[in-house]
């Protein structure tokens, strides 16, 4: 069942799947599947140019400044008229406009940039490393003199101009603090070029400022294309999930495990120490999936009574969760990978447990792990032949051999490529939806070879005594 809402520029539709049946506990987990799908409402399909403010920041060492040029060349020449936009390069200095601190793409305009753009300088000619945090700074200064409704860098770079405060392992490096300064100031998408960067911070800009890393050639105009396209055809820059919940809840989480997985971070409301509100960032007309886990403590509740214990609202559509607390001695066991709900959630939480083994097995190769590596890519490779995520499959083939898939194992050869290795880190950490299991199939009936309960032809477990099917 599902909700359906309206929300400027979307329209939102809300499902919340859980097991009904659940074992009471004093710290009791109940995990639900959220899918949030927006579709496109109102009649533009995309922002106007003039609605949007661009930073493009180039840092590249010498070798691929000639191919910067052209790449560039390309792209201020296909802006749209009325886009608002500033050219920095050379260790945060401006490029383009000649004059004044923003140009506004149009004919005579293009011309300009295009030729001009070939006046970009080097990152690292004879200076110091400027570091990530400059052309942090420099776009948010940019930005507070452009106050239009959608601000954005991107930020193109070889890693060769990366300091000393570049370490986001640290609250207080120079890094982090910016990052904390730029938040829901303007959002930034990252273009790696070649392969001698460090993906760690590249990945923090990212997800700090609710964009995406990628990899790319030397010519990153296509690329730049892409992240442009995409920029224009968010809808909703901040889109709440707020999810209250009875005082019996003790802990709420939620996490988001397609296109993206991570962890979102709650805000308390100060009126409601029952009500939270997470935040997620550029929708665009597409559908997300969460994992929204919840600890309750049922000793003072009914049992086999329907008990709403949480609701989820998006966008003015509301979905409550309704869970029954089963008498000991009961399929309880079982209930919660029983039934279509169950495998759904059973299949969010194998694919997040791939996911991050995927992520540990690539950083384990960047360290030079091997044994390390093998094992956490030897689960990633076991729990996607379980789910049938075929992407893992490929990604791991990547950087080492299969030798068993559904055992997990995998053999990493004597020489991987690093290049290849950093260019992963990136690409594992976005896309690929989570495929959940399609609809119970009609057909006969069939009986568990221990008990002989009869149970439907898509079950997975027998609901009597909890044998697997």
């Amino acid at each position: 069942m599902g909700r359906t809402a309206a929300t400027p520029g979307l329209g939102i539709n809300l499902t919340v799947q859980v097991a009904k049946k659940q074992r009471p506990d004093q710290d009791a987990r109940i995990d639900a599947h959220v899918r949030v799908r927006a579709s496109a409402a109102g009649p533009r399909d995309r922002v106007p140019a003039v609605d949007i403010a661009l930073v493009v920041a180039v840092d590249v060492t010498a070798e691929r400044r000639d191919a910067a040029v052209a790449a560039l060349a390309g792209t201020v020449g296909a802006l749209p008229d009325g886009l608002s936009y500033t050219v920095l390069g050379g260790g945060g200095g401006q490029c383009y406009p000649l004059r004044g601190r923003w140009a506004l793409a149009g004919p005579d305009d293009r011309l300009q940039a295009a030729f001009s753009v070939g006046r970009i300088a080097a990152s690292a000619e004879g200076r110091a490393p400027a570091g990530y945090t400059t052309w942090l700074a420099a776009a948010r200064e940019l930005f507070a003199e452009r106050a239009l409704p959608v601000r954005h860098l991107i930020l193109v770079t070889d890693g060769g101009s990366r300091g000393d405060g570049d370490d986001t392992a640290r609250p207080d490096s120079a890094l982090s603090l910016e990052l904390a300064r730029s938040e829901g100031t303007f959002t930034a998408d990252v273009i790696a070029p070649g392969a001698g960067w460090d993906p760690v911070p590249l990945l923090a800009v990212a997800k700090r400022l609710h964009g995406t890393a990628a990899s790319s050639p030397d010519d990153f105009a296509p690329a730049m294309a892409t992240a442009l396209a995409r920029l224009r055809r968010v809808r909703s820059p901040e889109l709440p999930i707020e999810v209250a919940v009875r005082p019996a809840v003790r802990e709420v989480t939620l996490t988001e495990t397609a296109p993206h997985q991570q962890r979102l971070e709650p805000d308390r409301f100060r009126d409601d120490p029952h009500r939270l509100e997470f935040r997620t960032h550029q929708w665009q007309p597409e559908s997300r999936d969460y994992l929204l886990t919840l600890r309750a403590d049922a000793s003072n509740d009914p049992l086999g009574v329907p008990l709403q214990l949480a609701e989820v609202a998006v966008g003015g559509a509301v979905e409550p969760v309704v869970v029954r607390w089963l008498p000991s001695g009961t399929a309880a066991d079982t209930a919660r990978i029983s039934g279509a709900a169950g495998r759904d959630i059973h299949t969010m939480n194998v694919s997040t447990q791939m996911r991050t083994a995927l992520n540990h097995g690539y950083t384990a190769l960047d360290l030079d792990r091997r044994e390390r590596a093998e094992a956490q890519l030897g689960l990633a490779v076991r729990l996607a032949t379980e789910i049938a995520a075929d992407w893992v499959l490929d990604e791991v083939r990547k950087v080492a051999r299969i030798v068993d898939g559904p055992q997990g194992r995998v053999s990493v050869g004597p020489a991987v490529d690093p290049g290849t290795v950093r260019q992963g880190l990136l690409n594992i950490t976005s896309g690929h939806p989570v495929e959940l299991p399609g609809l119970p199939v009609s057909g006969p009936e069939i009986r568990c070879p221990d008990c002989d309960h009869p149970a439907g032809p898509a079950a997975g477990f027998c609901i009597d005594c909890g044998r697997l099917l």
